[in-house]
């Protein structure tokens, strides 16, 4: 999300303030004509009333009204009646009165003020300013318009020393792109950059940012936002403590307590800070992130100490990676593996560095795993080099099935039916006579297929030279317990403890009705509009 304040809203504020400044409102000598002047008594001394086409000129700009009462005592001046102020820029103030005293150094033009430079104008019912230190506002409301850009607010003013303009109270924002909401506004005419002090809330074409304080610069287009910080575009959400944007890159950073919703593909992410960019549809999320798929009771939880995402905003098509103590839930599955690496387009989990799966009580390793999914369920997975599968059958005993690689199959309950074995097969299982143990199969083959039964081998098929032999349980030798790569590291085997999240996200709400036109639109004005 990005700001985008275009500076001739500021600069329109600024050009008021200075056209009086060097104007009508110095404190000199008034030189006064009108078509009937007579003296009169103001505060027991004498002064003057002026009627008719009166005016006066000062530092080049010119001041008309139909009446005015002047104090040379006290230099003071009020005028009433079509009061108009034309400085040699061409600037043009007009109103009902105007007020000018020189011992308290202000001025006011007060009824209906409108100010016109060019293409701006300000209306407000009243307008004063400071001749000796310069600072100029309103305060009873006012607009601020510019072709296509409109500003308002109960009260604006703006210190030129400072060369800071203020704006507080219901001050609304408005051009062609963007409607921002707030309390208060500063903005810095030297440094061009706006401030803000209070709830603020922007909407920018389908989304709406809100936040506590900020700062943001016009000229570099850069900005950063704190205090309970929300992004929302469609149907996705990003909450986080603080918001860096950039828009001429068009990329950001949320930093500390960070959690991301995306509603359509259902992911919850936490994490302490997260890198987008805005073009590609990445997000890249780091200080231990979790993320989680909800999908009614098989939801998918993962955690690294790096997470990516992205989706292609034409194909839909989504990529996640994973890096660095990668660890992960689905149902009945877990694992872990240095990189974890998912694509929607072939629906395919890639796993490298020592990857280990784990289906209840049965463990499956191999220099790399990858897992493939068939709506939305894992329906095989293939280990290549140094292929292994440790089954517990009690507390001391495990089969196991080693290879070169495998291929493992299974049910739609996620659990493992077939495993296929290619090259250097080896197995050692414990065969059972009603649920006992009462042998074991030691057999190496070049390939070979095993059948499962909840999580128990069936049936076993050999092919091409199998050597093996079935030993008495009593028999079996313990040099045979244990095939080459046996590890049994259930401690390891992540649960559903692992993956609770570290804080408790709290969403902001808007605080102002969302601008019409920057809403999302209906299906119905959606085909409405292609259709035109």
């Amino acid at each position: 999300m990005v700001l985008k304040y275009k500076e001739h809203i500021f600069r329109l504020w600024l050009f008021v303030l200075i056209s009086i400044s060097h104007g009508i409102l110095k404190a000199q000598p008034i030189s006064l004509s009108a078509k009937k002047m007579k003296s009169i008594q103001i505060d027991g001394h004498s002064g003057q009333l002026l009627k008719g086409n009166v005016q006066f000129e000062q530092q080049g700009s010119r001041v008309y009204c139909n009446e005015a009462e002047y104090d040379p005592q006290t230099e003071s001046l009020k005028g009433y009646g079509d009061v108009k102020i034309i400085n040699a820029e061409g600037t043009v103030v007009t109103g009902n009165s105007l007020i000018f005293d020189n011992a308290s150094h202000t001025a006011k033009v007060d009824g209906n003020v409108k100010l016109v430079d060019n293409t701006m104008t300000l209306l407000t019912p009243w307008l004063q300013y400071n001749t000796q230190t310069r600072v100029g506002w309103y305060g009873s409301g006012g607009v601020i318009n510019d072709k296509k850009t409109k500003l308002t607010s109960v009260s604006g003013s703006y210190n030129p020393v400072s060369k800071t303009l203020f704006f507080k109270q219901n001050v609304v924002l408005q051009t062609p792109d963007y409607t921002i909401k707030t309390d208060t506004l500063q903005y810095n005419t030297q440094s061009k950059t706006a401030r803000f002090f209070s709830f603020t809330q922007l909407e920018y074409e389908t989304q709406t940012m809100v936040f506590e304080r900020g700062n943001y610069s016009t000229e570099t287009e850069q900005g950063t936002f704190y205090q309970k910080v929300g992004m929302f575009d469609n149907d996705k959400t990003l909450v986080a403590d603080s918001v860096y944007v950039n828009k001429k890159n068009k990329r950001g950073t949320a930093y500390k307590n960070v959690f991301l919703v995306d509603s359509v593909e259902n992911w919850r992410v936490w994490g302490q800070k997260a890198d987008y960019t805005k073009n590609t549809g990445e997000i890249t999320i780091t200080g231990n992130p979790l993320a989680l798929q909800i999908d009614k009771s098989d939801s998918f939880f993962i955690k690294a100490d790096t997470l990516f995402y992205s989706k292609d905003s034409a194909t839909q098509y989504q990529k996640i990676k994973a890096w660095w103590n990668v660890k992960f839930k689905r149902n009945n599955i877990s694992g872990t593996s240095k990189t974890l690496e998912y694509q929607s387009l072939d629906s395919t989990f890639k796993l490298r560095g020592n990857p280990v799966l784990w289906d209840s009580l049965t463990r499956m390793s191999g220099d790399t795993i990858n897992l493939f999914l068939k709506n939305k369920k894992l329906s095989h997975s293939t280990m290549y080099k140094h292929g292994f599968i440790a089954m517990q059958e009690d507390e001391n005993r495990f089969s196991q099935i080693s290879g070169d690689s495998m291929t493992h199959l299974l049910d739609a309950n996620q659990k493992l039916t077939q495993t296929l074995v290619h090259k250097d097969g080896k197995s050692v299982y414990f065969m059972r006579e009603k649920d006992s143990i009462s042998s074991v199969f030691d057999i190496e083959c070049s390939n070979i297929k095993f059948n499962f039964i909840n999580n128990k081998i069936s049936n076993v098929y050999f092919y091409i030279k199998p050597i093996g032999k079935i030993y008495p349980l009593d028999l079996f030798p313990q040099e045979k317990n244990k095939l080459p790569g046996f590890k049994w590291d259930i401690e390891n085997k992540p649960n559903r403890r692992l993956f609770g999240s570290q804080f408790t996200p709290l969403i902001p709400k808007t605080s102002y009705a969302l601008n019409p036109k920057k809403s999302n639109p209906s299906k119905k004005g959606k085909k409405k509009k292609d259709k035109k």
